[in-house]
């Protein structure tokens, strides 16, 4: 057995992170099934792409709290789909655990019609996007034969003896949308004093910036080829919620627009809900604009207000239709009179 780990400073070790075992593990994979406690919109769809990337045959998904605990109705439409999607190709499905909340974390590869490894441990479906979240989780990869084939018994007779088709169950109760942001490194919450200041703080500079549609970059890089390791060949998916805009230089060129390589390029951000994050400017022209630290950042800031207005589903491409119909195809970045602040602003008037 080996232990799989956070890995977050301090507590930095040899040991690999359960993000890099799950996709290690892949390429040798022809049916994987999964039993864990929670899921979320992000990694639903996240799993579906790497399952299709890797040539996966077989995903078995089994959810264990969610049918007591509820879904966000984000998460449930995104399990639905990927129920769908796995059913009408023949190659899985979906279901919950109904008679008692299941909140176990367990992991099978199968080749050749038998599990070659296993990962046991604290690891949600969350843990497959490697996304910082400030709880470090610890698991063990299990390859030994006898335990591999108990783990496999076990899920099995869970899904026989415990759980239902989410496809047969009616689920009409969801629980409030949580923010996408909450907990999120790198993010905080404004207090009410310090977004008062920002906004009376605000200058007549501002930049509108456009939110492009482009196919396969700025909101849309999930849809783009994902990432490969080439001495592997395993091949991750571009995460859902990563975005970088690419602004024009008819922007970028004008008076007071933060310059990348300067000491302008990095700057703090209070957003129009609350949110407080830092922001940055690199590439030819500064045209690059992101979240530092994580560009999944700005991606849960942007798409997340496009889901909870429900105009855009997990999984689909943010269109001009998805724009139009939330109301607005730009942000504005506003300079404050309070050094490095701007005003980040992605609101709509109904």
């Amino acid at each position: 057995m080996v232990f799989v780990l956070s890995n977050y400073p301090p507590v930095k070790t040899s040991f690999p992170t359960f993000a890099d075992t799950f996709y290690d593990l892949l390429p040798q994979t022809e049916q994987l099934d999964i039993a864990v406690g929670y899921v979320t919109s992000d990694s639903l769809i996240e799993l579906r792409k790497a399952v299709e990337l890797n040539n996966v045959n077989k995903l078995n998904l089994i959810i264990g709290m969610h049918y007591f605990d509820l879904f966000t109705p984000t998460e449930y439409k995104t399990a639905v789909k990927l129920n769908e999607f796995l059913t009408e190709n023949n190659l899985g499905e979906v279901r919950l655990v109904t008679p008692f909340r299941f909140h176990g974390k367990l992991y099978t590869f199968h080749k050749n019609n038998r599990p070659i490894a296993g990962i046991i441990g604290s690891n949600n479906l969350s843990s497959i996007v490697d996304s910082r979240n400030g709880i470090y989780e610890s698991s063990m990869l299990v390859r030994e034969s006898g335990t591999l084939q108990q783990l496999d018994k076990f899920i099995g007779e869970l899904r026989d003896k415990a759980t239902d088709r989410i496809s047969d169950l009616h689920i009409s109760s969801f629980k409030q949308n949580n923010s996408l942001l909450e907990g999120q490194d790198y993010v905080c919450r404004a207090t009410p004093e310090e977004l008062a200041s920002c906004l009376s703080a605000r200058t007549d500079m501002v930049f509108n910036i456009p939110i492009k549609d482009t196919p396969q970059s700025n909101l849309n890089v999930f849809f783009g080829k994902g990432r490969e390791t080439k001495s592997t060949g395993v091949i991750k998916p571009r995460h859902w919620y990563e975005a970088e805009i690419i602004v024009s230089k008819k922007i970028t060129s004008q008076i007071g627009y933060p310059k990348a390589q300067t000491d302008t390029a990095t700057f703090d951000v209070i957003t129009d809900d609350g949110w407080k994050f830092k922001c940055k400017v690199s590439g030819d022209y500064s045209k690059n604009f992101r979240s530092d630290g994580d560009l999944r950042i700005l991606g849960k800031w942007i798409k997340g207000r496009l889901e909870n207005a429900g105009v855009l589903s997990v999984g689909e491409l943010v269109s001009e239709t998805v724009l139009r119909e939330y109301g607005r195809n730009t942000f504005s970045l506003t300079k404050t009179s309070i050094p490095n602040l701007w005003y980040l602003d992605f609101g709509v008037t109904k």
